[in-house]
């Protein structure tokens, strides 16, 4: 009874939920999930980008004077989402917001939604957004 009660005690939590790598989002109605996600932070001009990837999909978020606060997409954030690798199914956002949970040294949390276009005018929304990532500095 003593060992069982010592093993229980001490036991530690292998598991620490903020150094967590994810993104999940909707787009078009459609869940997407995905633990390949890469944060970029170049900082001699305080600018983060954020990627991420589904299978041959992928979203991208870049964001200038980086913070945490909330921002706005076409105006200080790019915010795009591809179908493909091919440009014509990209959707370049025109209004959304992303809004930065938590930053610092190693890791960036946030949300984000948007709605987009693509070159020949095809409409397309980001919803339900968020992400949680490692940030390499550069």
């Amino acid at each position: 009874m003593f060992l069982a009660f010592i093993g229980t005690s001490c036991k530690k939590s292998s598991t620490n939920p903020t150094s967590a790598v994810s993104m999940s989002l909707k787009f078009n109605g459609t869940a997407k999930t995905s633990n390949t996600v890469a944060a970029d932070y170049i900082k001699s001009t305080g600018t983060l980008q954020v990627i991420g990837k589904f299978g041959n999909e992928g979203l991208s978020l870049m964001i200038t004077d980086i913070k945490v606060g909330t921002f706005a997409v076409g105006d200080i954030v790019i915010a795009t989402y591809s179908t493909t690798a091919d440009f014509q199914n990209t959707y370049l956002g025109s209004t959304g917001t992303v809004v930065i949970s938590s930053f610092n040294s190693s890791t960036v949390t946030g949300t984000f939604s948007f709605a987009g276009t693509t070159v020949d005018g095809r409409n397309g929304t980001v919803t339900e957004g968020k992400f949680s990532a490692k940030v390499i500095t550069q």
